[in-house]
Formats: structure tokens, sequence, C-alpha cells
């Protein structure tokens, strides 16, 4: 490879990418179709191989264009967070901290930490994104977010990341207050399995639970009438309707002392895996520590 390797080479191969035109690219760039074509050239030169397909519709990357340009992406998304953070040092400022967050520490565990972190670096600024696991963990891989905070499903376990156990949220099984198994003395499986259920998909941890919970009974898993993620839908769903469903013990027990929801008797154990952080392996960020440490405080 060539050592006169720029960033700006870096962003003119993705912004070609996202254009599927060496026109469009040249007028988002800021440069010349011909300045464009060239540096195309040089990085296919400089790799050996080529990074576009040409046709008469435009360009779109080839197999070895799309790795190029999710490194591309990666590196980039370093440097500018270590632009951000040279930035914060030199105006006396914490800087930014991205945090993915899973559904499941919405309710409480997270406002806490974050109450908890300003404390401590009141300066410091939040980003949050919310997402599916999948999602959150591939903006993670490519440098675009700090951490992501969820459940530590087992046997995910990915080389590329570390995981850090925080603290169990133990979950109940939850309906309208106005449900008739509120008032029922006897609350059989078969019984629960009879009325709708709001779970969320398959292979999430919860889903995996109540699943096995009718399964070591016996009987068949409750297919859900609603599978979803959102705990303010779930929320709502629930307290509108005769649907059962699951919430995290905090939640519910808050929603419970409201008069908003009611908590069925039945126990789960601690059968969910670990609420917990992971991180990218490799250097973790003075905020990312420090917001670490005080989440490690807050669940003791």
């Amino acid at each position: 490879m060539r050592p006169s390797l720029r960033i700006r080479d870096l962003e003119v191969l993705l912004a070609v990418a996202a254009a599927g035109s060496m026109q469009r690219a040249a007028q988002s760039a800021h440069l010349t179709q011909p300045a464009i074509s060239k540096i195309v050239r040089e990085l296919e030169t400089s790799f050996g191989t080529a990074l576009f397909e040409r046709s008469k519709r435009g360009v779109s990357l080839t197999e070895s264009g799309r790795a190029l340009a999710d490194r591309a992406r990666y590196l980039l998304n370093d440097i500018e967070s270590t632009r951000e953070e040279l930035v914060a040092i030199d105006k006396g400022v914490a800087g930014v901290l991205r945090i993915g967050v899973l559904p499941v520490v919405e309710s409480t565990l997270l406002p806490k930490g974050l109450q908890e972190l300003r404390k401590v670096a009141p300066a410091l600024r939040i980003r949050i994104e919310e997402g599916a696991r999948s999602a959150l963990l591939g903006s993670l891989r490519r440098g675009e977010l700090d951490c992501v905070i969820g459940r530590l499903d087992v046997g995910s376990g990915d080389p590329e990341f570390h995981c850090e156990n925080l603290v169990r949220l133990p979950v109940r099984i939850v309906a309208s207050i106005h449900h008739p198994l509120v008032q029922a003395k006897r609350m059989p499986l078969t019984t629960l399995a009879s009325y709708p259920w709001v779970l969320p998909p398959p292979g999430a941890p919860i889903r995996n639970v109540i699943d096995s919970l009718f399964v070591h009974a016996g009987l068949a898993a409750p297919l859900p009438l609603v599978e979803s993620t959102s705990i303010r839908l779930n929320y709502e769903l629930i307290r509108t309707s005769d649907m059962i469903g699951t919430m995290t013990e905090d939640a519910a027990v808050a929603y419970a002392g409201q008069r908003k929801l009611a908590i069925l008797p039945i126990e789960l154990g601690n059968r969910l895996p670990y609420v917990g952080a992971i991180l990218r392996r490799g250097r973790v960020s003075n905020a990312t520590g420090l917001f670490l440490r005080v989440l490690r405080e807050s669940c003791g």
C-alpha cells in the first residue's frame, strides 16, 4: 500500500459509494469529477483490486470495495472520536459519550446511572441510541458507539467485544388491574396460556424464559398475539386489554404502586442473563470508563 493514503481518500471512497456516481460524489465532496476519478484509481492501484463496478447507471462497490468501505467507516469514526476528545481536552470539557441501549435498561438502571454520572461529570454530553441488538452491535463494531448496555445473552460472545456483568434485573408477569386473573385464587399455567400475550420476538432472553416455563410443565409455549420490545407500547397494550406480558421488576412494582398494572404471582427466578456493558476490545475512552464506574457503583 502506498504510504500517502489520506483521510480524504477514504472520505471520497465513501462519497462515491453513497452517491453511486462519480459526478454526484464530486458535487458532495466539493471536488472536480477528474479529481474524484483519480483518487479512486489511486486507491484501486494501492490495494491491487477493483473497488467499484462501472455500468451505464453509475458505479457500485465490489465485494472488496465493501470491505474497504466498512473499514473506512470504522477508521473515520475513530478519527472523529479522537478529534472530539482532543477538542474537549483543549476546551476543558468532558466530550461526548455515545451509548447504545437495549429495551430492558430503559426503565430504571440507565436513568439512575446517568443521574449519578451527571454529578461527577456535569459537562459530559450523552448521546443515546435505542435499537435491536444486531443494529447496536453493528454500530459498536464500526466505532459509532462507545458501549452498549443490555442483557448479556449466554453464548453470544464475540471476540471483538468485551462484556462486563453488572446486575440481574428480575422480571415479573403483569396484567391490567381489571384482568380476570387478578382476582383468581389459583393460577395454573394452563389458564395463563389461554389468554393473549405480548412478548419479545423468539430468541430474546425473556421469551426463552417464558417458553421454558411452559415447556417444562409439559405445555405448549404461549403464541403471543403481539411480538414487541417496546416498553411503552407493551405497557399500553397490557393496561388497556386482557393481554398478559412481562416487565422488569422495578417497572412492574412502580406501575402496581400507581394502580396501573397488576403483578401476577408467577415466579421466574434468576434464569435471565445478566444486564451488563458490551464494549469493543482495546482502548476505552475516559468518558466510557467513568460511565462504567458509575454504573458499577449504582448496581452495587
